[in-house]
């Protein structure tokens, strides 16, 4: 089962704030959003904030997803992860665009998969 669970890459995907280094925002993966802030704290003044956290299957590949959407908007930053700091007034997009993709993932999609095993089961009866 945990090699399952390696092959779907289920891990949290985050977006973070600094309070020192106002409208730039950290967008990564973890199996930790808590020690992630920890690690991040360590190497930055201010202090890290959590702003959207949750766990999503084929993380690696959405957080590349929006790296690749945000990339217009990198921010130079210094420590650990620096290179996924991106410049946001607010991150309310990425944080709409994840809220998304979680409800497909843990509602649509099941929902249409119970729809067709329903559809499949009662064919013809």
């Amino acid at each position: 089962m945990n090699s399952l669970w390696r092959i779907l890459d289920y891990r949290y995907i985050y977006i973070l704030g600094n309070t020192h280094h106002l409208f730039r925002y950290k967008i990564g993966i973890s199996n930790s959003i808590e020690r992630r802030t920890k690690d991040i704290n360590k190497t930055l003044r201010g202090d890290v904030y959590e702003i959207f956290g949750a766990q999503f299957f084929f993380a690696k590949r959405i957080e590349g997803l929006m790296h690749t959407i945000y990339r217009p908007f990198g921010a130079k930053m210094y420590g650990t992860g620096k290179s996924e700091w991106f410049w946001m007034l607010v991150p309310v997009s990425p944080s709409i665009l994840l809220g998304f993709i979680w409800v497909l993932q843990w509602v649509i999609i099941p929902l249409f998969l119970a729809g067709v095993y329903y559809i499949f089961k009662h064919w013809g009866n």
